[in-house]
């Protein structure tokens, strides 16, 4: 009598899907940032090495225009702020990165460029776009 070798597992292949918020092993520990962190960050390690933009890589010229350009928010509190209170309201923090990026005008919108939205009713979805206006228009002036 022969033993029998029970049947190999498959490795079963994991697809992101970034409406139900599942972005792959890769980014289970990652937290998404808006721009305005990105530029902070870049801005704080240039100030520590205390580098001329002419000394920095085409690729960090590049990435530093670009956040400067999208980045909506113009210091910390108002990153953290905006951030804290979209979790507070249920969102994701990929969510909240979104929603500070593109700071989508009405419920509509915002469910057009974030898919994961739609499990929320259109009246919590218009909470967090005038939450992320409020937070901008206080911080902005």
């Amino acid at each position: 009598m022969t033993s029998r070798q029970p049947p190999k597992k498959r490795k079963i292949e994991e697809k992101e899907d970034i409406t139900n918020l599942y972005f792959g092993a890769d980014f289970e520990d990652a937290e998404a940032m808006l721009n305005a962190e990105v530029k902070v960050i870049i801005d704080s390690i240039n100030e520590e090495k205390d580098l001329e933009m002419s000394d920095w890589s085409e690729l960090m010229q590049n990435t530093t225009s670009n956040v400067s350009t999208f980045g909506r928010f113009q210091d910390k509190t108002s990153i953290a702020t905006c951030k804290q209170e979209l979790v507070d309201l249920g969102c994701h923090t990929f969510e909240a990165a979104c929603f500070g990026n593109l700071q989508p005008a009405n419920a509509d919108e915002a469910k057009r460029l974030i898919p994961s939205l739609t499990r929320f009713t259109d009246d919590a979805v218009e909470m967090m776009c005038q939450c992320v206006q409020r937070v901008k228009d206080v911080h902005d002036n």
